[in-house]
């Protein structure tokens, strides 16, 4: 179900409440948030609600609506449901300059819940990720280069697409975070190599540290992927999803650590 906000609260979206002149639509001026269900509350809201706020301020937006009252959206949602916040800067002038008094438009989709995904394949794609770029760092709704990286992906018989910086280190999947398991020790790229540091990201680095595993935020070669115990990719929708190959190569799909992390993870927030 697609709600809107207005002044009285959540509404039914209705045609015409996304306006053919709407920033967001034409030019990809406006964020958005992913978030879990469970128990009728937003599993890490506190996490989700900081990275939305970073969002905004990023991209200088003000949200009318007020965090509580996006939480509420979720009370009577079924468990492992995904509800998406998607924030424009509502209608504008044609072209890309400053909207000199914008009126926001605030969207929440919620949809039912979903298997968690089999074992992903990656293909490093060639599109790269620039660390200096606001649609590396946030959730904007520029999202074109990661659509392309995941055509590119599946054209090439992957899953999901690998994504190196623009100085050829590892950043990300097209969707996930990256991590994998050397050892005892967990690896994962740097928040300076073109990624978004998402919520998944920051608990099952706390869940490796609760556990005795090592973290190693890092600046790493492609080739650092090819000695792994384990490799997995995360967000907030899909959890903890182990990778079974790698541009043509098997890698580990299961690992002891690994099944820890998926598991403290998911009960978690």
């Amino acid at each position: 179900m697609m709600r809107s906000w207005d002044e009285q609260g959540w509404r039914t979206f209705e045609p015409g409440d996304i306006a053919p002149e709407d920033r967001g639509f034409l030019i990809g001026d406006g964020v958005f948030e992913t978030m879990r269900v469970a128990g009728g509350r937003i599993r890490h809201s506190d996490a989700h609600r900081d990275r939305f706020e970073a969002a905004c301020a990023a991209l200088d937006l003000d949200c009318p609506a007020e965090w509580g009252q996006v939480e509420a959206a979720a009370t009577g949602l079924p468990d492992g449901s995904i509800l998406r916040l998607t924030l424009t800067r509502g209608p504008g002038p044609r072209g890309i300059g400053p909207v000199t008094e914008p009126e926001p438009r605030l969207f929440l989709a919620d949809f039912p819940p979903v298997s968690p995904p089999e074992p992903v394949s990656l293909c490093t794609v060639s599109i790269r990720r620039s660390p200096s770029s606001l649609a590396s760092r946030y959730k904007t709704l520029s999202y074109a280069d990661n659509a392309a990286a995941r055509r590119e992906a599946v054209a090439s018989g992957a899953d999901m697409a690998l994504l190196l910086t623009t100085e050829g280190h590892v950043s990300g999947a097209d969707c996930a975070n990256l991590f994998w398991i050397k050892g005892d020790v967990l690896c994962t790229p740097l928040p300076g190599c073109a990624i978004r540091p998402g919520v998944m990201r920051e608990a099952v680095m706390a869940k490796a540290r609760d556990t005795g595993l090592m973290v190693r935020e890092h600046v790493f070669p492609p080739a650092a992927l090819l000695s792994a115990g384990a490799v997995f990719v995360t967000n907030a929708a899909m959890g903890v999803v182990p990778v079974r190959r790698i541009d043509g190569r098997t890698v580990p799909a299961s690992h002891p650590a690994m099944l820890r992390l998926s598991e403290a993870v998911s009960t978690a927030g």
